[in-house]
């Protein structure tokens, strides 16, 4: 009882103290956020993938490269994958509706994927291109609408042209449509951005947004599904010097959970809590055994006593019992007073009770009883009614032995 009190002492002293809530700017409840991963290596590629109407639809992945799967066929084959954007990618690159495969924006439909990496390295940057800090945040807005936040600082480190773009690319790490169709890191989402000064050395500090109605659109919705989605941003353009469209920059991670976020003081709360209650359903288990261990077993039934009588057998737990009171339900009437019994630990005790008259009815005895250390209790017994007694010297007897049941005892008075 002890460690309960103390426990529930610091269970208030906890809640007392003001827990961090979401924060709020702009009328936005930040719902989880992490920082912009470190820009990827020169040598890791962009590889788009067009998969094809009757597939396959599972496509080889490379440790050195970012997978983006593309659908194009949902008009075709009336599947609930977004398809719209696809279209568009290959419109602002000016591909026909054929192309398979890019690296790096480089089109290589034929090559292997050794190949292909290597074509796409042709088409990165040579020498860092710019730099950019912030994090990645989600973010709902007043009507509980969800969807992605960037706030930023972008800074060219050379002249960059100015068909540079960046785009965001939103992914499903396991996908399934409608048909049961499967695919690995299919874009649902794309979204181009050129809000940025491509000048050499200027700072651009901003806040992006993927726009809630651009995410449910696309069928992303991170309130009911927050877990296998990846964010890619990709710089592609020319910087000073040189004419080629390339890779200018890659950053690719996961897209922030609630449970990234966590911090020990988050976890505080839900881990006492655990505690707490797992103290009270032991300390409640101990109480029910304790109590099963002490509280006493009763047994009754008819006997031949050359009257109506009732035999009890009382047997003690582990705790001193003091039987205090036994009193019977109307219409029957225990004939005598009944005096105090007291039974030590683990023994026995048998008495009679003797009745006034016989009815064809139950006859319902309760007992108030004292347990050490349990309390007080009253303990209910239901006699069925006597069988057929026989008749001997103007008295009744029984003719057969029957057991009484027992009702369960009720709680402490």
């Amino acid at each position: 009882m002890r460690t309960q009190l103390f426990l529930i002492f610091i269970f208030l002293s906890i809640v007392a103290v003001p827990f961090a809530s979401p924060e709020e700017s702009e009328g936005l409840n930040l719902v989880a956020s992490k920082p912009l991963p470190e820009q990827s290596s020169s040598e890791t590629v962009i590889h788009e993938n067009f998969l094809s109407q009757d597939g396959p639809y599972e496509v080889e992945n490379n440790p050195d490269m970012v997978l983006l799967s593309w659908w194009k066929w949902s008009q075709e084959t009336n599947s609930d994958w977004p398809d719209d954007d696809a279209q568009s990618r290959l419109g602002e690159l000016g591909l026909e509706d054929g192309t398979i495969s890019l690296f790096n924006e480089a089109q290589g439909d034929n090559l292997t994927l050794d190949e292909g990496l290597l074509l796409g390295r042709q088409h990165s940057r040579e020498q860092p291109i710019l730099a950019l800090e912030g994090s990645i945040e989600i973010v709902s807005n007043e009507f509980n609408e969800w969807f992605l936040r960037f706030p930023v600082e972008m800074t060219p480190l050379v002249n960059l042209s100015e068909n540079t773009v960046l785009y965001f690319f939103v992914t499903e790490d396991d996908a399934t449509d409608n048909h049961g169709r499967k695919a690995t890191h299919l874009v649902r989402d794309m979204m181009p951005e050129i809000g940025f000064s491509n000048m050499q050395g200027n700072t651009t500090e901003t806040v992006w947004e993927i726009p809630p109605e651009h995410l449910l659109a696309a069928g992303i919705d991170l309130e009911s599904n927050p877990y296998g989605w990846h964010i890619t941003l990709a710089f592609f353009g020319e910087s000073e010097g040189d004419d080629t469209n390339r890779l200018l920059a890659l950053y690719h991670t996961s897209l922030p959970t609630r449970w990234e976020n966590s911090t020990a003081g988050h976890l505080a709360l839900p881990v006492f809590l655990l505690i707490f209650a797992s103290v009270l359903a032991s300390g409640a288990v101990a109480n029910a055994l304790k109590r099963e261990k002490g509280m006493p077993k009763l047994n009754a039934e008819w006997v031949e006593r050359g009257h109506l009588a009732a035999h009890f057998t009382f047997r003690a737990g582990n705790q001193k019992v003091t039987l205090k009171s036994c009193e019977s339900e109307p219409p029957w009437q225990i004939k005598g007073g009944f005096k105090t019994k007291r039974i030590a630990p683990h023994s026995e005790l048998e008495f009679t009770l003797r009745f006034k008259e016989r009815f064809d009815t139950d006859c319902q005895i309760s007992l108030g009883l004292e347990v050490e250390e349990l309390g007080t209790w009253t303990q209910y017994l239901r006699l069925s009614s006597p069988p057929q007694l026989s008749t001997k010297n103007g008295q009744s007897v029984e003719t057969n032995e029957q057991q009484a049941s027992i009702g369960e005892p009720n709680g402490p008075r």
